[in-house]
């Protein structure tokens, strides 16, 4: 995956890529935080899993052969969405 990706509205590649954090009001907190707090933990457990049950061992192999390894698990734990910015037409897309 190129760090310049090509702007669906225009077609420009001055890109660049962004990372934002979701960010929530009090009366989010106050509905759904018990909710929220319950889905990440929900998500680390499902990161761990991935990282202990397969990324160690994917490591391990790419290791044995010379090569480097990507490691998956790495998504699960980010809380930031990745999103591209146009400087052409200030349009932001989803990477």
């Amino acid at each position: 995956m190129s760090l310049d990706k090509k702007c669906p509205k225009c077609g420009s590649t001055k890109t660049e890529l962004t990372n934002v954090k979701s960010k929530h009001g009090i009366l989010w907190l106050i509905l759904f935080g018990l909710y929220y707090v319950c889905w990440i933990m929900c998500k680390w457990m499902i990161g761990f899993m991935v990282l202990v049950c397969y990324d160690w061992w994917m490591d391990i192999l790419a290791k044995n052969k010379g090569r480097g390894y990507v490691w998956k698990c790495k998504g699960w734990f980010s809380m930031s969405k990745k999103t591209y910015y146009c400087h052409n037409c200030s349009h932001n897309f989803k990477a």
